[in-house]
């Protein structure tokens, strides 16, 4: 009698949870895919995150069309020499670079650009990573530095229109894995403010 009870809950949590984690995940889909760079006025800085290969020369472009005063690369290998990397940049714009060595990880880097913030007494910056990855990265500043303002500067590739053909490429891969890094870090932060 009770397997015969527990046997249909079961079938009916699991397809529950199924089904919420699908919606889910489009839900995150669709949230990455809605960061739009709005361009401000000015900005106090730029904060890009190493990575992929487009980021750094969008960085540049915005500090050298004078979108902000300061630069913060975050995340930079400790084998990159600053010299190397420096001198790859156009001379305008080299004094006005930092290069954040700490972060290994995305936490890592909102520790990072906090502190920078807070020494350098910034209100507002324009926050560079991949579109994938965006959600995470604004949650993580934010989290630290609530009273920010950030400005979304999401890459995509150069390739990508407005169909759905991202759904055959990499980067449907990459979204999954972050959805579950998304949450893995929401439920992070809950365990941490509740005490366990």
């Amino acid at each position: 009698m009770l397997k015969k009870i527990i046997s249909p809950c079961f079938w009916y949590l699991t397809v529950l949870m199924l089904s919420l984690w699908i919606i889910g995940f489009m839900a995150f889909c669709l949230y990455a895919f809605s960061f739009k760079f709005q361009s401000p006025e000015r900005v106090d800085g730029i904060v890009v995150l190493t990575g992929a290969g487009e980021r750094i020369p969008a960085a540049l472009d915005l500090l050298n069309s004078d979108y902000a005063d300061r630069l913060l690369i975050s995340g930079v290998h400790e084998s990159v020499r600053p010299g190397d990397l420096l001198t790859s940049f156009p001379p305008t714009v080299r004094d006005r670079v930092s290069l954040g060595y700490r972060a290994e990880d995305t936490r890592g880097n909102a520790a990072e650009i906090a502190d920078w913030v807070n020494d350098a007494k910034l209100n507002s910056i324009l926050l560079i990573t991949s579109f994938y990855h965006m959600p995470r990265s604004l949650f993580e500043v934010l989290k630290l530095k609530p009273s920010l303002q950030v400005i979304p500067f999401p890459i995509f590739p150069k390739s990508f229109n407005d169909s759905v053909d991202w759904i055959r490429t990499r980067y449907a891969w990459l979204l999954f894995l972050e959805y579950h890094k998304f949450m893995a870090t929401h439920l992070q932060t809950w365990i941490e403010r509740i005490g366990l």
